[in-house]
């Protein structure tokens, strides 16, 4: 599936992802990088990711299968990059990976209904979290764009000392990557990679490989 040619859909926080893990379930990507596939189960909201106007594909709500019955439903697909450790989903990530000789370095994928708090919120977050100052929207704007799931997201990259959520002392030189797609009629979907300045710089590539690499399978 053609990660250019649709827009991904989301359900909400709290709605759980399980990993798949039988063999039959994955694939062995580019250079041999191990294809994942996760399951979207039930959904308790709905929201839409939309391109031109236009809706190209959308998660429904449905009921969570039973055990051993084989998924028909909307599937999440990425490439896990190589020296990354999948850590498993939490309540407020669908994705989160470590990385780094002590898992000194993260990259998660999350999900907010609406525009979760919009563009501009977002980023000035994320910079407040690296103690740098806010952009102006006009600057935000002109941020550079990657693609994730087939529409323009906006990059960021910022060094500084990180502060994490409920986090007590900054962690000294570190460097924050992230996208963000987000629109008030339709959802927002965050991509964010921290971690001590250097290794994320050494992880650049890898974190363009699993944005790139995100993609929902209808499985049909």
């Amino acid at each position: 599936m053609n990660s250019f040619s649709k827009a991904i859909s989301t359900c909400t926080l709290t709605a759980v992802l399980v990993a798949v893990t039988a063999c039959n379930d994955s694939d062995m990507g580019p250079e041999g990088r191990e294809i994942v596939i996760r399951e979207i189960p039930e959904a308790h909201r709905e929201f839409k990711l939309v391109d031109s106007a236009r809706e190209r594909f959308r998660y429904q709500s449905r009921p969570a299968n039973s055990a051993g019955e084989q998924s028909t439903g909307p599937q999440l697909v990425y490439t896990t990059p190589e020296g990354w450790t999948d850590e498993g989903r939490s309540m407020m990530r669908d994705v989160n990976f470590t990385f780094g000789e002590n898992g000194e370095g993260e990259c998660y994928v999350a999900r907010l209904p609406g525009a979760g708090g919009g563009l501009t919120a977002n980023v000035n977050r994320w910079r407040g979290q690296m103690g740098a100052a806010p952009l102006s929207e006009e600057e935000i704007a002109a941020l550079p764009k990657k693609p994730l799931f087939g529409q323009p997201a906006t990059f960021l990259s910022v060094d500084g000392d990180f502060t994490g959520m409920g986090a007590g002392e900054a962690k000294k030189d570190y460097r924050l990557l992230g996208v963000i797609l987000s629109a008030e009629s339709s959802g927002a979907v965050f991509v964010k990679m921290t971690g001590p300045r250097e290794l994320v710089e050494a992880n650049a590539a890898n974190f363009d490989l699993f944005v790139s690499s995100l993609d929902v399978s209808t499985g049909s």
